[in-house]
């Protein structure tokens, strides 16, 4: 039995029933029920030693769909020579072009590459710096083809997204087109070292997407007009870009709100032709002495979270994933990076537990119906109603009359990402889910014990109309089979699984 910690006044009251549970059912479960991809930044080595008892991998596979490699297949990390590589990190995480299978396969799981060409000098081989004098503008080129095919080639259909050039434009004025950075590749090929990436790509994957990925360019200014430029110029050389990364690192301070300087910036990605993603969402806190210098941050930075996965699902599908760079303050770059004076920037503490962050999240995905009382009537019947059988308070069944007690339901969000229906005649009792995995699961109604059997996971189909899955095969649904009887049945998207809701308060 799950145990859940209750924090009410009278647990079958018709209040609101507060609950702080103990086991979340996880970012992972309601993303996929709505379509969207959740992801982090994961590090290979972690993966491979199945860090701190395994809780590292753990919380991956029960909260993302998505992981990027922070580093193991950056170009730094595989391109020792021309044309000498080190795949091993690459092909454990994903295996290789001779169909062999990874991590990632092994496990369910989708990646992002991350990137082909990272456009700054301390991010690009250190031989080729070193050996920048006798490189040609041509060897340049050759080399880049080069690299770019091998890498690309070897994990064809495998990544479906690639982060192509990263962080190319730089943040003060210059006088270089479209404000590019100065680095190794601008001074070899010009701004057409964007134009080559792109192409040689595209070459070797003519099916995966492809990708610029920068930050400070979420919110309209010099940046992202810098930014708006370049896709126009790359666009009019059919250049085949699809899409831009939005890398939001950023902090406390920062606010998100419909309509506002963020939501014009995705707009103008969009009406310029392409989609985009929040590739490396992180949000610090001013830190002293380890700890946040105000605690309220905490808070407030669950707050801005909530936001921002807002802003995504309000653009999908032309944003179809968010990720955080990294998922635990255990693992987090901005810590060292900023001299201790930031950090705490994810959704879990150094122990893996959730904060408010996460909590938000959870709720933004999860939380499609606010709490009161309902009729549910199948979409195919929907002059019918599910109701408690007054012959026996542990059976459901469909009633022609909906207007009793029994033939209406109170729908609580549990705070874990689920919900409790109790019919309205009997709120001690709940509807749970048995035999989840017959061929037809059982549905009946059973004293609340905070069971997992006894919670349900809630998707919005359509306007008052949704799908109801059991938190312990949330994969299959509520529904109708054999006519009017109720079970949990294979999800098959039909109108026998789909319910409306109508508010009977």
């Amino acid at each position: 039995m799950l145990l859940k910690i209750l924090l009410t006044l009278s647990l079958f009251s018709q209040n609101v029933l507060a609950i702080v549970a103990l086991d979340p059912i996880g970012l992972h479960v309601p993303a996929i029920l709505r379509g969207f991809l959740m992801g982090t930044q994961a590090a290979v080595n972690s993966l491979q030693n199945n860090v701190d008892n395994g809780n590292y991998t753990f919380n991956i596979k029960k909260n993302y769909q998505l992981i990027v490699p922070g580093y193991e297949i950056k170009p730094q990390f595989i391109w020792k020579g021309e044309n000498i590589y080190d795949w091993s990190a690459g092909d454990w995480l994903i295996g290789n072009s001779s169909n062999t299978t990874g991590w990632i396969q092994q496990n369910g799981l989708l990646l992002r590459g991350h990137n082909l060409l990272w456009a700054r000098d301390q991010s690009i081989p250190k031989w080729l710096i070193q050996q920048e004098a006798s490189i040609t503008p041509n060897k340049a080129k050759s080399l880049l083809s080069d690299y770019i095919h091998a890498v690309v080639s070897r994990y064809r259909g495998k990544i479906a997204w690639w982060d192509v050039v990263n962080e190319a434009i730089d943040d003060k004025n210059n006088t270089n087109p479209y404000n590019l950075r100065d680095n190794f590749w601008f001074r070899k090929l010009g701004v057409d070292f964007m134009k080559y990436a792109f192409i040689f790509a595209h070459e070797a994957d003519p099916n995966t997407q492809l990708y610029y990925n920068d930050y400070a360019i979420e919110a309209v200014g010099a940046k992202s007009a810098h930014l708006l430029e370049l896709v126009q110029w790359l666009r009019s050389q059919q250049v085949p870009i699809n899409a831009i990364g939005m890398q939001w690192h950023i902090d406390v301070a920062k606010n998100v709100t419909p309509g506002d300087a963020h939501y014009q910036s995705a707009q103008n990605i969009i009406d310029a032709g392409l989609n985009f993603t929040v590739t490396e969402l992180d949000i610090s806190i001013p830190m002293k002495d380890g700890q946040p210098i105000r605690p309220e941050d905490i808070e407030k930075q669950g707050v801005i979270y909530r936001s921002i996965l807002h802003y995504a699902l309000h653009f999908y599908p032309r944003c179809p994933a968010m990720l955080t760079w990294g998922f635990t303050d255990r693992y987090s770059w901005i810590p060292d990076f900023w001299n201790h004076t930031r950090g705490e920037a994810l959704p879990l503490d150094k122990n893996y537990q959730p904060k408010p962050a996460y909590w938000q999240m959870q709720e933004e995905l999860a939380r499609v119906l606010s709490d009161g009382t309902y009729r549910l009537s199948p979409q195919s019947l929907p002059n019918k109603c599910l109701g408690t059988s007054t012959q026996s308070t542990s059976t459901v069944q469909l009633y022609d009359e909906c207007n009793q007690p029994n033939q209406k339901w109170n729908v609580t969000w549990l705070g874990d990402g689920t919900y409790r229906l109790s019919p309205l005649s009997a709120n001690d009792r709940v509807l749970a889910a048995y035999n989840l995995t017959a061929p037809v699961g059982e549905v009946l109604t059973s004293e609340w014990s905070g069971d997992a059997s006894q919670e349900w996971v809630l998707t919005m189909k359509d306007t008052n109309q949704y799908r109801f899955g059991p938190r312990g095969a949330w994969e299959r649904v509520l529904g109708l089979y054999a006519t009017n009887n109720i079970g949990i049945v294979d999800d098959t998207h039909s109108v026998n699984q789909q319910w409306i809701l109508v508010n009977a308060n």
